[in-house]
């Protein structure tokens, strides 16, 4: 019989020391981003009802949910995403407050994934939501604050993938798909299935041109050159509008200095469908899955009885942490600390200098070894910047395990 007591389940993961230092920073940094531009933090509960992100047609299913039945009898699940709890709060407690309103979150959330096995089930995500104005501004605020929050922690070599939930949808619509037919579309573009692709869109009587056109959007991502010349392709009104809301969004991040980084793609799909307009994801060397995501989802709040428009994103913690460990972006932490071990006779004074450099914001750790030899050996096996030995008479022994070196002073020189 398996002893779980020894195990974790499936999906989540421990952190432990320097990846759980790291993470933590990388976090701060990410938040200290985040209330620069005036957004206000916010927590909510680790478990709701489960209406809270079951309600509407596109919602989490109740499989891909974590939930449990409490005391009353009612159903409760995990929180499954920070985005449809912050449109709770903002459509109840908060709904007569000033809009816009701006929330940001730095919070684990938890969900069965859809496919791939081996991903986490227990995340860390953080994000922003401005809830309450629709605008090519705030699309573009929303993205630049992503662009910020990755140059933050020393992420550089990134791609923003933008699309439009409204271009196919408006696409489809103009040629007459029916709402199973345009399931279907949906479903082969996010299994990349061109095969069934094309099947759909021939079986629809779609023009040739306007096939081949689809066909190739679905299947590659480009500069503002193939925006224009897609533009200058379509002939529906809605779609054209579209894209001319995308090619504004452009202008504005050209103006923010941040165009560089941006390729349109049309074959982006929202995971929880809610997406209303524009869409992005963003990409980075080395990680196979969009770090963020994010996008305009002005139906959300009416499920909660509040007519906002809203738009935001979420950055996937664990995702940018390996990035970071990966290429040792990050610096190593051991480096930084210090191993302490005295005698017996020296231990007030010991103390006392201890104290003094953590109020001075050094990381100290004291050793509780009882010999000099099993103190230093430790510090070594730890990968410790130096151990200092306080021995009697004032006197000192500073190590460099860096350098492998030691010199003798006394308390006073330290």
């Amino acid at each position: 019989m398996k002893n779980y007591t020894l195990h974790i389940p499936e999906g989540v993961r421990d952190y432990i020391g320097e990846e759980a230092s790291i993470k933590e920073t990388l976090q701060n940094q990410i938040k200290k981003v985040f209330t620069g531009y005036s957004y206000n933090l916010i927590e909510t509960p680790t478990f709701e009802y489960l209406d809270v992100f079951t309600l509407g047609e596109n919602s989490f299913q109740k499989p891909q949910l974590y939930h449990l039945i409490n005391r009353q009898g009612e159903v409760v699940a995990l929180r499954s995403d920070m985005t449809r709890a912050i449109a709770r709060v903002a459509s109840t407690q908060n709904s007569q407050c000033p809009f816009p309103q701006r929330y940001a979150y730095m919070a684990n959330s938890f969900r069965y994934p859809e496919r791939y096995q081996g991903k986490l089930h227990e995340f860390t995500q953080g994000g922003i939501e401005l809830i309450g104005i629709n605008s090519i501004e705030a699309d573009a605020e929303v993205i630049k604050v992503a662009i910020d929050a990755l140059r933050a922690v020393g992420v550089e070599d990134f791609t923003i993938h933008i699309g439009s939930s409204q271009f196919l949808e408006y696409t489809l619509s103009d040629i007459g798909l029916s709402e199973k037919s345009k399931e279907a579309v949906y479903k082969a573009i996010d299994h990349k299935d061109a095969v069934s692709l094309r099947s759909i869109l021939e079986a629809a009587h779609m023009d040739s041109e306007t096939l081949e056109m689809l066909l190739e959007l679905m299947q590659c991502a480009g500069k503002i050159e193939l925006l224009r010349s897609v533009k200058e392709r379509m002939s529906a009104p809605a779609s054209k509008a579209a894209l001319t809301y995308l090619e504004e969004l452009y202008e504005v991040l050209e103006d923010y200095g941040a165009s560089q980084y941006v390729l349109f793609d049309f074959s982006l799909l929202s995971y929880a469908n809610y997406y209303t307009g524009v869409m992005f994801q963003i990409f980075t060397k080395g990680v196979g899955s969009a770090i963020v995501e994010g996008g305009r989802y002005d139906g959300l709040l009416q499920m909660f009885k509040e007519n906002r428009p809203a738009v935001g994103f979420g950055v996937h913690i664990h995702l940018l942490l390996q990035k970071l460990l990966k290429e040792k972006v990050v610096p190593s932490m051991n480096k930084s600390r210090t191993l302490v071990f005295y005698k017996r006779e020296a231990r007030q004074m010991a103390l006392k200098v201890i104290e003094g450099f953590r109020k001075d914001g050094l990381v100290v750790e004291t050793s509780f070894f009882d010999t000099f030899e099993e103190t230093l050996a430790y510090g070594k096996q730890m990968g410790m910047g130096g151990v200092l030995y306080f021995k009697e008479d004032d006197k000192v022994e500073i190590y460099n395990l860096e350098k492998d070196t030691m010199q003798e002073t006394n308390v006073n020189a330290l």
